[in-house]
């Protein structure tokens, strides 16, 4: 759900299409996935488009519902021994499309009519053989429900299965069961160490970090990353080298000013102890958020910004103030020149997204941001990161599953996708699913709706390697991120370069979220929403390979900030998308500079 902030207006107007939703029952079910999608409402032509002819999806694909992932259970194939013995192999299970199941001769139950004894039928017998993929799919077919309460007892001896095979996806699975003691006793120490096993970090010679504050004392001394600083204001994302701040030289400004405003937000998983900035401590406030005005005293001057956790651990970033603009940039071109690991997009694989943007709604308020949102992503994705993107504004919903579809199956293991979707969204407060709505949603009707079950499970079902959905909307069903690895700022450059490869050979299916399942802010800055311009605005400075994780943390900061002048509370979220497929990897944006 969006809400519009007209410039006529002072008050907040939803653009809900239900009941208001409350940011608990938004927070409970966001989270997820590392693919990512770009969504922002629409399509590129006005006019029909023959799907089929396109490419977009299988012949046979009449309607929407032909293009959901389901439960296939294909023939066996004939096959001979010899010149005289013909025999048939043992029927496949497969996750696919509707459509294609259909046209290749296999046997499933309607997406709407699926329950848990259909899903066995199709994957029990091959995981009983010893399969690993198939025993994760029957321990999540058990840990879903699937129409009954769900059998965590069960699911946790599935994973564990398929987990003593090496199979990174059950022991993530797993994991999470005894962070969260369903089926299980509650164990933090057991979940940390399948999360370190999944990650293969270890073997790395790299320690299992992450950026959640964890449940238990143990498993925060164990795994709690160090504190983050995050500069809001000037706006810059965190790297390495000293970073400058320009003051404006006398023949391009009457004064030179007195002092600069630095706005930031510390972030600490194991408790702040203080923010110093030269080793004089300033207050943060409860969101974590500070800002000081520092002297410029009429000559340069090194500032340092320094976080000190509970666990005495430090994290710093260092400012170069009161340097003239021809100075930065030589700073920061020098700057540039050092950073390791730059122009290795090949090593990543190709990069594709899929940007929607909805925003000329047919029954439901129109939002007045979403399809420039979409324009926008889509311009920077291609120009300085270098994607190919599919640009879809004012879509459908056979036309939101026709281009998923396209994207399941064309893209391989060598591919990542990030998923951008700028639009409006509901909660089925009877299911707690998340719901995007397409242009030709209804209010009081389902029927168009597109849930995000029905999306992960297509993630699930796709090769590609790394896949992120950016919602500027809501997004349901996560895992908790202790399962996501972070990335500790001290690393020297050799480690840091063994982290990125070994977390960018692992699949991934991640999340990012404008805030959580709760109501969501419009309008912004420049045109677009808030969470829209925070993302533009970070990815246009970012000049260095840019984890999921970074990002989030970025975008994190300043949206908290600026929803804040609006007296709203919005916070983003990430995680993996559960169900789809993540195995303990992450979403890397790397710059073509």
């Amino acid at each position: 759900m969006r809400i519009l902030r007209s410039a006529h207006q002072s008050h907040l107007k939803s653009r809900s299409v239900g009941p208001r939703l409350t940011l608990a029952s938004c927070a409970a079910s966001l989270l997820a996935t590392m693919l990512v999608l770009v969504v922002s409402a629409g399509c590129q032509s006005t006019g029909s488009l023959d799907i089929v002819e396109s490419g977009f999806v299988p012949a046979g694909a009449v309607h929407a519902e032909d293009l959901l992932v389901v439960d296939c259970l294909l023939p066996g194939q004939v096959r001979k021994l010899g010149r005289s013995q013909v025999y048939m192999t043992p029927r496949r299970p497969t996750k696919t499309s509707a459509s294609e199941c259909e046209i290749r001769g296999g046997e499933y139950t309607a997406y709407d009519r699926a329950d848990y004894k259909t899903a066995l039928r199709v994957w029990l017998e091959q995981a009983r053989n010893g399969d690993a993929k198939a025993q994760t799919t029957v321990g999540e077919i058990y840990e879903k429900g699937l129409g009954i309460t769900p059998d965590y007892a069960l699911a946790a001896e599935w994973y564990r299965k398929a987990a003593d095979q090496g199979f990174e996806r059950a022991m993530l699975n797993l994991g999470q069961l005894y962070e969260l003691g369903l089926g299980v006793d509650r164990n933090n120490k057991k979940a940390l160490a399948w999360y370190r096993k999944a990650s293969g970090l270890e073997k790395a010679g790299l320690d299992y970090q992450t950026q959640t504050a964890a449940r238990s004392k143990e498993v925060v001394l164990a795994s709690a990353g160090p504190p983050t600083i995050q500069l809001i204001q000037p706006s810059i994302p965190q790297t390495r080298a000293i970073q400058v701040i320009y003051s404006p030289s006398p023949t391009t400004s009457r004064a030179t000013p007195k002092s600069h405003t630095v706005v930031g937000r510390v972030v600490a998983p194991a408790g702040l102890v203080g923010l110093f900035i030269d080793d004089v401590e300033y207050a943060v406030d409860d969101k974590g958020i500070f800002r000081v005005e520092i002297p410029v005293m009429g000559t340069t001057r090194d500032v340092v910004l320094a976080a000190v956790d509970r666990q005495g651990r430090r994290s710093e970033r260092k400012l170069r103030i009161g340097v003239d603009r021809a100075t930065k940039d030589r700073a920061e071109s020098r700057a540039r020149a050092g950073i390791p690991g730059r122009n290795r997009a090949s090593k990543f694989g190709n990069y594709h997204a899929l940007v929607i943007g909805n925003g000329a709604y047919r029954h439901l308020p129109k939002l007045d941001t979403a399809v420039a949102d979409a324009d926008a992503v889509a311009e920077i994705l291609r120009d300085q990161y270098r994607f190919d993107v599919t640009l879809i504004r004012d879509a459908t919903r056979y036309d939101i599953l026709s281009a998923l579809n396209r994207m399941r199956a064309e893209l391989t293991e060598d591919d990542n996708l990030l998923i951008y979707y700028a639009g409006h969204g509901e909660l089925d407060k009877v299911n707690m699913r998340g719901q995007w709505l397409p242009i030709d949603a209804e209010r009081d009707s389902s029927a168009n709706w597109i849930s995000n079950v029905a999306i992960t499970d297509i993630l699930n079902a796709m090769n590609a390697r790394h896949v992120m959905v950016v919602s500027d909307s809501c997004y349901s069903g996560a895992l908790t991120r202790s399962t996501l690895a972070s990335l500790d700022s001290a690393l020297s450059d050799k480690k840091r370069q063994a982290w990125l490869e070994t977390l960018a050979s692992k699949r991934s299916r991640t999340a990012l979220t404008s805030g959580g399942l709760a109501p969501v802010l419009d309008s912004g800055r420049g045109g677009h929403s808030v969470f829209a311009h925070a993302f533009l605005d970070i990815l246009a400075q970012n000049d260095n390979i840019l984890e999921g994780q970074r990002l989030y943390q970025e975008i994190s900061a300043r949206v908290t900030y600026a929803a804040r002048n609006y007296q709203f509370e919005q916070l983003p979220q990430y995680a993996p998308i559960k169900f789809a497929g993540h195995e303990a990897g992450d979403f890397f944006l790397v710059p073509t500079n």
